[in-house]
């Protein structure tokens, strides 16, 4: 489940102003970088660092509550990011051993957003790559790292950046350990989330590979897998107003595509919008980032004109 990573692309340049309560452009002191770029300001009040100037991405460290300790996230600002406007939000998450720069900006999907969005094919939406360390995104005695998903973090970007902090307005995926993340906090918590993607999902059934005893850890009991395990939450989760996405390279070698065919065909005899792609690959970046395009398609795609 490891996501190796490529090396992050530090450029200073414009950064649009990032707060929901609204600071116009034309307002706010510009701020020259060594390159000679400008980047306009943001409030003091985020602590942040730019990651990149086109695509737009920075770095943000917040104070997360529920695990009493700093949190990054990278974010992703479409083109014509504006105070004014409202913009849907993906939350996506990284596999085991990854973190906040596994999606933004090592698998590239900060640059495909902007691709699309020029070329008409998604609404511009904020993307948002927490790190949740190797937490599997639940409570435990771990952290409350689902409390930080669904609280903290939720309420800080809606809280600071211009966002439609609505259910249709927001949305949830993740890779190998992420994917798990995603399904089981949007199964958990469907009034939050209208979308879910479970991308490589590490939804596992009787196969484990080498793990170390993963399987104790989030699987003490079968009543806690009961609680916890996302092909399990879809027997009951009122999930008919939400759409799923699963896909897996046919050659993954934690077989993840057993768990995520399963899922799906579970949720498709409870009615439930969901769809499974078995593509070419194995579990490694290379196949991630050969469907960032499709992803983003599936979360924000606009809905083909008819003439």
């Amino acid at each position: 489940m490891q996501l190796k990573l490529s090396g992050i692309l530090f450029a200073f340049g414009f950064l649009a102003c990032a707060i929901a309560t609204g600071c116009a452009k034309d307002n706010q002191p510009e701020a020259t970088s060594a390159s000679g770029s400008t980047a306009v300001a943001i409030s003091a009040s985020i602590r942040s660092e730019v990651v990149s100037s086109a695509p737009n991405v920075q770095k943000v460290t917040f104070y997360s509550d529920s695990l009493s300790k700093d949190m990054r996230f990278n974010i992703y600002l479409p083109p014509d990011y504006a105070a004014t406007k409202k913009y849907p939000v993906l939350y996506l998450y990284h596999g085991y051993g990854g973190d906040e720069d596994s999606w933004i900006p090592a698998l590239g999907i900060d640059k495909a957003a902007d691709e699309l969005i020029r070329e008409g094919k998604i609404t511009p939406l904020i993307i948002v790559s927490p790190e949740i360390d190797n937490s599997y995104g639940f409570n435990s005695n771990y952290g409350n790292y689902s409390d930080y998903i669904v609280k903290d973090l939720i309420q800080y970007v809606d809280g600071n950046f211009s966002t439609l902090a609505t259910k249709n307005g927001r949305y949830i995926g993740g890779l190998s350990m992420g994917g798990w993340v995603a399904l089981h906090n949007a199964f958990s918590h469907p009034e939050l989330f209208g979308k879910v993607g479970g991308h490589s999902p590490a939804v596992w059934m009787d196969y484990w590979a080498d793990t170390s005893g993963l399987k104790d850890w989030i699987y003490p009991t079968e009543e806690i897998r009961k609680q916890s395990d996302p092909y399990l939450l879809a027997d009951t989760a009122d999930l008919s107003s939400m759409s799923i996405y699963l896909d897996s390279g046919d050659q993954d070698h934690y077989k993840f595509y057993q768990g995520a065919a399963a899922l799906d065909t579970k949720l498709r005899s409870r009615n439930v919008s969901s769809e499974f792609h078995l593509n070419p690959g194995g579990h490694d970046d290379t196949y991630w980032s050969k469907h960032v395009r499709d992803y983003l398609l599936f979360y924000a795609g606009k809905s083909p004109q008819i003439p």
